[in-house]
């Protein structure tokens, strides 16, 4: 395996384990829900906690110029390790609901510091094909949201503080398998003067906002499919084949995880077609199956499970397809910009 093909398959691993401090959250939520006797509202609120975390935390990563200002590897590896503190914070001494949420904020502004900043460090190895490796590294963070649906699939219980804590062990494995293992990639190079305005110069770029514009409707419809898919098929199950309702985690994560195939594939074509053929392609096939939701709610399991799991795969397979032509579109010297304010934005969308 050559030099660019060894920091690739680095930081794709690094991403999925830095970004365990997330996931471990969403598995350990209902398990708390029951410990801390909350209600529905207050349970959320330890998942939305760590969205708003990673939005608020692109907007300040964007507008210092973060990841292009400081070493881009050791943004990475600093985050990872703040990250895995506050979420083992969060394990250890919450001591009130008010400071758990604390935490799990937190937590989420030091992640505005692993996956941007990772697609930030694939670019910087890759000055062609993008949409392809991105593809592969961002395969690896889809298959870490379906990780805790595996979970309750299996119907485990644990001890949440072992899995938080478990998960922060991860983040700082991730940082460090970047900070010692991945070398500065040849592109990418030049440091810039900080710009405060940097973030919002880059929209007055047509084709990177344009590109932007997709991306942000892209996620609505991701997350959508992502936060709603279980619900979806609970619903239809009860009415339709109650005996299947058992299954809804295990179909819940098969519909997400498969998304690192629809990654991967989107990528692979991209090589050979481009970045923007296979996001249309991608975001026309989601759609059809948008439209026709209501008839798949109808039908019976041996149907609507093999088109959800369909759908659940070019749902994300555009994700990398965006992100690459976002890192082609914007000034060279501020990419790590331009791709953590594309992520904060997109990612606030389904708010």
């Amino acid at each position: 395996m050559n030099k660019s093909g060894r920091a690739l398959l680095l930081v794709s691993l690094a991403v999925f384990l830095a970004s365990a401090t997330w996931f471990s959250g969403t598995a350990a939520a209902p398990v708390l829900k029951e410990i801390w006797n909350l209600g529905e509202v207050r349970s959320s609120w330890l998942t939305i906690a760590v969205q708003l975390g990673f939005i608020f935390g692109t907007f300040f990563y964007a507008l210092l110029n973060i990841a292009d200002v400081f070493k881009t590897r050791k943004v990475f590896f600093v985050s990872a390790l703040l990250g895995a503190l506050f979420n083992a914070g969060f394990a250890m001494a919450s001591k009130s609901f008010g400071l758990a949420l604390a935490l799990r904020f937190l937590t989420g502004v030091t992640l505005a510091g692993v996956y941007p900043v990772g697609m930030k460090i694939v670019a910087q190895w890759f000055r062609t094909g993008l949409g392809w490796r991105l593809g592969i590294m961002v395969g690896a963070l889809t298959t870490g949201t379906a990780v805790p649906y595996l979970f309750f699939a299996g119907g485990a219980y644990f001890d949440w503080r072992i899995l938080m804590l478990a998960a922060s062990g991860f983040a700082v494995a991730g940082g460090l398998l970047v900070l010692l293992g991945v070398p500065d990639g040849p592109f990418l190079k030049e440091t810039p003067r900080f710009d405060a305005r940097a973030a919002f110069r880059i929209f007055r770029l047509r084709t990177f906002r344009l590109q932007a514009f997709g991306y942000f409707g892209h996620m609505w419809e991701l997350y959508a499919f992502w936060s709603l898919v279980s619900s979806f098929l609970a619903a239809s199950f009860a009415v339709n084949a109650p005996q299947f309702m058992g299954s809804v985690p295990l179909v819940s994560f098969l519909a997400i995880g498969i998304g690192i195939f629809g990654c991967i594939i989107g990528g692979w074509m991209s090589r050979f077609v481009g970045e923007r053929k296979v996001a249309l392609a991608s975001l026309i096939a989601s759609a059809i199956f948008c439209g026709l939701s209501g008839f798949l709610f109808q039908l019976p399991p041996g149907f609507l499970i093999p088109a959800v799991l369909f759908w659940g795969l070019v749902v994300v397979s555009d994700s990398p397809q965006f992100s690459a032509l976002a890192a082609a579109y914007c000034p060279p010297e501020y990419t790590g910009t331009a791709l953590t304010i594309q992520n904060g934005i997109g990612f606030g969308m389904p708010g």
